[in-house]
């Protein structure tokens, strides 16, 4: 565990429960492809560093969530290096208050303000004209507001939470989307790259992700299909949010509430715009059902 792995003349990541892409030119620069969940990330990414004499350029996250950009002000602190993101994205590594109030709809109680929700800012840049010529960014939207993902020039792309592994699938059946429908589409357009190595952030590290992608996509359309069941008849959010609990027979904390109740919010916005589901309000409760043709 948080063993530096070569995949390529110049790529390697760090093998850990969140892996971290090392880019190396010029000899001994380095970019970063995401920090890991805070300061013992940081750390561990320094140790390498500092064994290999490799000097930190860089940062590109991914997205903008606690446990891709955790180690970014602490790595920035000691080597000053940039990081790289998208522009919304990088609004939510500035200010990242932004993220559990986004989960939760308002300011967030204190008990959603921690380091799982919500890192120590980082002043991200959304310009990336001044990446290595090796490093090609490619859009992975779905997971988060305008994820990306990283191609190096070794052929190994970094592709951040645009895949579960099958063990988070299997325990909690509803993971973190943003975007149904761009979250789809990722899908397929993962099924066009070939590459002579894939690395997802949390799932293990493949050279084929024909397996992960249907996993996923099955997984998408199962909850798609457990939704249209349960809205045959109106119901608000909140009995949604609990029958599906109960059908996968999920234990919750509050934190992992408000997560799977967004995603679930995800889904019904994507069968509201495929004109599957309709919203009524019935003595001034706001429920959804399936509409009729």
């Amino acid at each position: 565990m948080y063993e530096l792995i070569q995949v390529g003349n110049n790529t390697f990541y760090m093998d850990s429960p969140n892996k971290i892409g090392f880019y190396r030119y010029d000899d001994n620069k380095i970019y970063l492809i995401d920090s890991g969940n805070g300061k013992d990330y940081a750390k561990k990414v320094l140790k390498i560093l500092d064994e290999k004499r490799w000097e930190l350029k860089g940062i590109i996250n991914t997205h903008s969530h606690a446990d891709h950009i955790g180690g970014n002000e602490t790595l920035k602190k000691r080597t000053e290096c940039k990081i790289i993101t998208n522009e919304i994205e990088h609004a939510f590594t500035k200010y990242t208050i932004l993220e559990p109030a986004f989960i939760y709809g308002a300011y967030p109680p204190k008990r959603l303000q921690k380091k799982f929700l919500m890192a120590k800012p980082s002043d991200a840049s959304a310009d990336f004209e001044d990446i290595p010529a090796g490093l090609e960014i490619i859009n992975l939207p779905g997971h988060s507001y305008d994820m990306i993902g990283v191609r190096t020039d070794d052929n190994v792309y970094f592709i951040g939470d645009s895949l579960f592994p099958k063990e988070v699938l299997n325990k909690y059946h509803i993971a973190t989307i943003y975007d149904i429908k761009k979250f789809l589409k990722t899908l397929d357009y993962l099924e066009t790259l070939k590459g002579e190595f894939f690395i997802p952030t949390h799932a293990e590290a493949s050279s084929n992700l024909k397996n992960l992608i249907e996993l996923n996509r099955n997984k998408t359309f199962e909850i798609i299909n457990l939704l249209l069941d349960i809205l045959k008849r109106p119901l608000s959010l909140n009995v949604i949010t609990k029958k599906v609990f109960d059908y996968y027979n999920i234990e919750i904390n509050y934190v992992q509430y408000h997560l799977v109740e967004g995603t679930l919010k995800a889904f019904i916005s994507y069968l509201i715009d495929e004109k599957k589901v309709d919203v009524i309000f019935d003595n001034n409760f706001l429920l959804y059902c399936l509409r009729e043709n």
